[in-house]
């Protein structure tokens, strides 16, 4: 009997999905990822995420039905990411080494991280399974599993996570930051380009001309935010200069301080859960540097709004329990930070916040559009200004931040 592997709904009509990933693209991948592959009966690509749920790769999901070598058949799926098109905003993305690191990131250090814990008694799970990486002149491709054919599935971007999400997700990024001090201690320094973020020399002209542009749409949204005395806060807006200038001094690293390898882009569609269990994608931008760097991105992108403020402290404390066992776990021997440490890193890390709130914040609470994409941000003239315009006048944007700047003001972060 064939499979039920009847096609689902292709959430972006919109992407353009590469005309090699077809069957003699995937064909030596299954024959070395199942092991009684015998044939293709059925391939389908559709996208992998809506519009505006990505912005710096190609997601597609691809759906194969398989006959195996006893003659039945199943059906089995993946996430194959590859390289955005230089006109579309891939000359920025490759400025960044996005790719280069999730490649390692899957190729040696969760492997490394799983054995890690495995050699402790602990069976602890990061991240999916990844089952193939090609790279060639033209960029790199991975593929893997697909975790939603696991049951496991992202939280709505728009409501955010509630306690019960928040609390699994921040024991799950204190597990990942404890085995990557732990390898610290026992390998050495991370490679040079895990000292990266977002901001780095060779895209501060890209970087720098896109905030000029919606600087504009910016402070014109602002004047209409339900934000008392909302003028003393527009004149808190840094030019694109001193934005850039802050992103770039957040890639010093102070060694004496506790360090860990972030995940770097904590948002929600970046976790998946299912049941108990929490799991990372997207390793495109991890760097070594404070803790402070997830915290303040996971708390500012992706958790509910009630609680944002209100259980701030309360997130630091959960976050902190869990790191400490877990370094104790895998016999780490340097100064674990105590909770009123790392209450301070937070504060000095704290550029993070307005890093965060101006930058991934925006789109994760914009709702799908075909637009929604790095082109349309870059983009000069009255379409891209209509576009920017409605980032900034976004009434869930707006209302986040109605909240947060008074918040971060008197944490002296603005």
């Amino acid at each position: 009997m064939a499979p039920n592997s009847a096609t689902p709904e292709n959430p972006n009509e919109f992407l353009d999905i590469p005309k090699w990933i077809n069957e003699d693209y995937f064909r030596p991948i299954l024959e070395k990822d199942v092991n009684d592959f015998a044939g293709i009966k059925k391939f389908t690509c559709i996208a992998a995420t809506q519009p505006g749920d990505n912005y710096t790769s190609i997601m597609v999901r691809v759906i194969i039905d398989i006959e195996t070598k006893d003659g039945s058949e199943k059906n089995i799926s993946y996430i194959l990411k590859t390289v955005l098109d230089t006109d579309k905003g891939g000359d920025l993305v490759a400025g960044m080494s996005l790719f280069p690191k999730e490649k390692e990131m899957y190729q040696v250090h969760i492997s490394n991280f799983i054995r890690l814990y495995k050699e402790a008694g602990v069976d602890i799970k990061l991240a999916p399974k990844c089952v193939h990486i090609d790279e060639t002149p033209e960029g790199i491709t991975l593929v893997m599993e697909d975790l939603k054919q696991q049951k496991f599935a992202n939280v709505d971007r728009f409501k955010g996570f509630d306690m019960e999400h928040m609390t699994m997700v921040l024991r799950k990024v204190a597990e990942l930051h404890a085995a990557s001090v732990v390898t610290h201690e026992q390998n050495g320094p991370y490679d040079d380009k895990y000292y990266q973020s977002f901001y780095n020399e060779s895209n501060r002209k890209v970087f720098e001309g896109m905030l000029e542009i919606q600087g504009v749409q910016h402070k014109k949204a602002m004047l209409k935010w339900n934000l008392p005395d909302v003028e003393k806060y527009i004149n808190k807006v840094v030019s694109p200069k001193d934005f850039f200038d802050k992103g770039l001094a957040l890639n010093n690293v102070d060694e004496s301080e506790f360090n860990v390898l972030n995940h770097g882009d904590l948002w929600s569609n970046n976790i998946m859960f299912c049941g108990d269990q929490t799991l990372f994608v997207d390793l495109q931008v991890s760097k070594w540097g404070s803790p402070a760097q997830d915290l303040w991105y996971l708390i500012i992108s992706s958790c509910s709004l009630d609680i944002k403020v209100k259980e701030f402290d309360h997130f630091i404390q959960i976050y902190h329990n869990r790191l400490v066992e877990c370094l104790k776990l895998l016999k780490y021997t340097k100064h674990i930070p105590t909770l009123k440490q790392l209450h301070i890193m937070m504060i000095k890390h704290g550029d993070w916040a307005m890093a965060t709130a101006n930058g991934v914040l925006t789109v994760v609470l914009l709702p799908a559009e075909k637009d929604a994409n790095i082109h349309s941000m870059m983009a000069p003239g009255p379409e891209g200004d209509a576009f920017r315009l409605r980032i900034f006048s976004n009434p869930l944007y707006e209302k986040a931040m109605v909240q947060l700047l008074p918040f971060l003001k008197n944490k002296g972060l603005l």
